[in-house]
């Protein structure tokens, strides 16, 4: 009879191996209490079920590489730990940007009624912003609609800042080209 941890191996190793009954074993076994300690951080049961299966299917998604060098439960509550933390980051992240989208909103509103040539000259900009290559048209987006500084827009993007910097650059520049015209 083989001990908890030999069994805990042999899953791990099976699943490694793309057996799809250990996994729902591994999902069965542990998903409830999982989603309970996800809770725990996330204040939400839907986001914590949400927290747990991202990461059950980063598991299953990188199987091949599903070693670990601790007790498969300390290493599923880590994992739960550090996305559920994740989560929380992104959420705080998320209502930042859904505040100053608010007092961006609210901005434009008090300038369009106090100027119909600024109307003009924002739609030209506009128009010629949906001409921007995406990732440029995105950072445009982020510092000029919404607020975010070139860091905080790194950090979003997931780039340096030093590549917000230059794609803001050319995006003015191609902005001045274009009115001068």
């Amino acid at each position: 009879m083989k001990d908890s941890s030999d069994e805990y191996e042999l899953m791990v190793e099976k699943i490694r191996s793309g057996d799809h009954g250990a996994f729902e074993k591994l999902f069965h076994l542990y998903y409830p209490q999982l989603c309970v300690f996800s809770n725990s951080y996330v204040k939400s049961l839907d986001f914590a079920r949400d927290v747990v299966q991202e990461v059950l299917i980063k598991i299953w998604d990188n199987r091949e590489n599903f070693y670990i060098n601790q007790s498969l439960k300390a290493y599923l509550y880590t994992a739960v730990r550090n996305q559920s933390l994740n989560f929380i980051q992104q959420k705080k992240q998320i209502e930042r940007l859904e505040m100053r989208l608010i007092k961006q909103q609210e901005l434009n509103s008090s300038i369009k009624k106090e100027d119909p040539d600024t109307d003009e000259l924002t739609r030209k900009i506009w128009t010629l912003v949906d001409k921007l290559p995406e990732r440029r048209r995105t950072i445009f987006i982020l510092y000029r609609k919404h607020g975010l500084s070139y860091s905080e827009i790194a950090e979003v993007m997931h780039i340096a800042r030093k590549t917000v910097e230059n794609q803001m650059g050319k995006s003015l520049k191609f902005l001045r080209e274009e009115l001068e015209m």
